[in-house]
């Protein structure tokens, strides 16, 4: 196969399937050839990003990343497509051990906010704790010269839960609790637009429906930035490097 990317994804498997099923609905198709060539990779024994992030002492995601990136640059994708946010963690070791660009979901998610939230200033994370707590996001807010808010604990809390109680462990989501989740950090933290940091929570916005409020949703971010490179790919047989991390 040429011209195709590879996604690197199962973690989880339900967000990868959100990934892959947005991708195709967002492809302008009229027959099965206009759709993108692609390789989905869903490893989803790779160990728990948060748990290692919030104890070394667990087992290590780092080499079955690099693994995989090593493994798949083999074949010569375009480019990688990362579908976890908390794998970011580990983002210059996978880069390292390539030449071929893997996507920074973090920044294309920060830079996606001028978009919806032209005049935001104050800007919320809805994430996993180790996305919070080594602060995955902290630098691209700041560089793009927002403020950012992090979510209180009770926020973190009921966070976890839909992201792991609902969504990993049952398979399901709950509206109510995404929807107050998005509406908290809008209304009572006072932010202007709100990053979905987990695409666990891109899944939950997928699924019950759309929230309402102006949200940076990063899955979604990194599917329309997919489609943008898998088009130049097929049409010019490459992709533009100079503007990887740009919406």
């Amino acid at each position: 196969m040429q011209q195709f990317f590879t996604v690197l994804g199962g973690m989880g498997t339900l967000a990868c399937e959100s990934y892959v099923r947005e991708l195709d609905k967002r492809t302008p198709f009229h027959c099965d050839q206009d759709y993108l060539n692609y390789i989905v990779v869903n490893h989803s024994t790779i160990p728990d990003r948060t748990a290692y992030i919030l104890d070394h002492s667990k087992p290590d995601p780092t080499i079955p990343l690099v693994e995989d990136i090593i493994q798949q640059s083999i074949l010569n994708p375009a480019f990688f497509v990362l579908t976890c946010n908390t794998a970011h963690y580990f983002y210059d070791e996978m880069q390292k051990h390539t030449d071929i660009p893997i996507l920074h979901m973090p920044k294309l998610t920060v830079a996606n906010i001028k978009k919806i939230a032209p005049n935001a200033k104050r800007v919320g994370l809805l994430a996993t704790p180790g996305t919070i707590k080594i602060g995955i996001y902290d630098k691209w807010i700041k560089e793009a010269g927002y403020e950012e808010v992090k979510p209180d604990q009770d926020v973190i809390d009921q966070t976890e839960d839909l992201i792991y109680h609902d969504i990993k462990e049952k398979g399901k989501s709950d509206g109510k609790k995404f929807h107050e989740l998005v509406r908290t950090m809008i209304e009572d933290k006072h932010c202007d637009a709100v990053i979905l940091g987990c695409t666990e929570l891109s899944l939950a916005n997928e699924l019950n429906p759309e929230t309402e409020f102006p949200v940076s949703d990063s899955q979604s971010v990194l599917v329309d930035k997919s489609l943008e490179l898998g088009e130049q790919l097929r049409k010019n047989g490459h992709i533009d490097m100079n503007h990887l991390d740009e919406m």
